[in-house]
């Protein structure tokens, strides 16, 4: 083949878009990974996360050279992995996450080693004063970054609802003590609509700091208890936030969600949450212009 006909095959393919949707194997437990895989890509979605999560068939532990190697041919990107550490645990607990930290680095790049996917996870603290804990947390955080850097991979953390680090501003205070270049953030507003806080300033505040976007919705159940919904189930205005992340100029990956709430309910179907999770995230895409109608 010539160059000019290679150049004229590039330009005919159709354009990656700049904003790219994803969601997880993590609310298909039951599914074998081949199948949750091909069945993301079925449905639509752009790439697919891996949940490193004990008990999960993509923990690192579960999967040989044989699975790695067909995660890795299968052509659906992974863009993200996702593990559940907690930085507010005794020191064994502390050395096992930065071993988990070093499974989960050698799976990225068995996996994708021309662009290891981001490893993401919440960072505990369930119940914690933020005062009595930030700086074991900041100390800790630490480590989990160099233990990312050294083996070559990008790690995301996010705040969670009633954990020690719940808004931006302790997620920014914990990026700025450890300033580690492989440490970024993750943009949820799910955890940040359950404090009433505005979609508007929490995404200035952390978009700049953020890998990735999550999405789901979330509402105060009684005794204000956190319910998580799937995205666009809720009340968040997502052609509103994405026209947001539109005019920022954001470029990267969305990844829906289905928490474990929704997973562990009577009658759940992992399929028809996918499913019901694209139609109205592609459909506010599309109304936000970013994706092609």
């Amino acid at each position: 083949m010539t160059r000019r006909q290679l150049l004229s095959l590039a330009a005919a393919a159709p354009a990656r878009p700049a904003v790219r949707l994803s969601i997880g194997n993590y609310g298909m437990q039951g599914y074998a990974v081949d199948h949750a895989l091909a069945l993301i890509r079925a449905i639509g979605y752009d790439g697919a996360e891996l949940c490193l999560m004990r008990g999960w068939p993509s923990e690192p532990a579960m999967l040989d050279a044989a699975a790695r190697r067909r995660i890795r041919e299968q052509p659906l990107p992974v863009p993200t992995l996702l593990e559940n550490l907690n930085l507010v645990v005794s020191e064994d607990d502390h050395a096992g996450a930065l071993d988990r930290i070093r499974a989960a680095a050698a799976l990225a790049h068995d996996v994708a080693p021309n662009d290891p996917p981001i490893l993401q996870t919440v960072l505990g603290g369930a119940g914690r004063s933020w005062n009595d804990v930030k700086d074991r947390m900041a100390a800790r955080l630490a480590d989990w970054a160099r233990v990312a850097h050294e083996n070559r991979i990008r790690l995301a953390v996010k705040s969670h609802f009633a954990s020690a680090s719940d808004t931006p501003e302790k997620l920014l205070w914990l990026l700025d003590r450890v300033r580690n270049p492989a440490l970024s953030a993750i943009y949820d507003y799910g955890h940040f609509q359950l404090l009433g806080l505005d979609l508007g300033a929490t995404l200035d505040a952390l978009l700049p700091r953020a890998s990735f976007v999550t999405v789901k919705d979330s509402r105060l159940a009684a005794g204000n208890k956190a319910q998580f919904l799937l995205p666009g189930d809720g009340t968040i205005d997502y052609p509103d936030y994405f026209r947001r992340l539109k005019t920022a100029n954001y470029q990267g990956w969305i990844l829906a969600e289905v928490s474990r709430q929704l997973q562990t309910a009577p009658g759940y179907d992992a399929e028809a949450a996918a499913r019901r999770s694209y139609r109205a995230m592609s459909q506010a895409l599309r109304t936000a212009g970013l994706r092609a109608v």
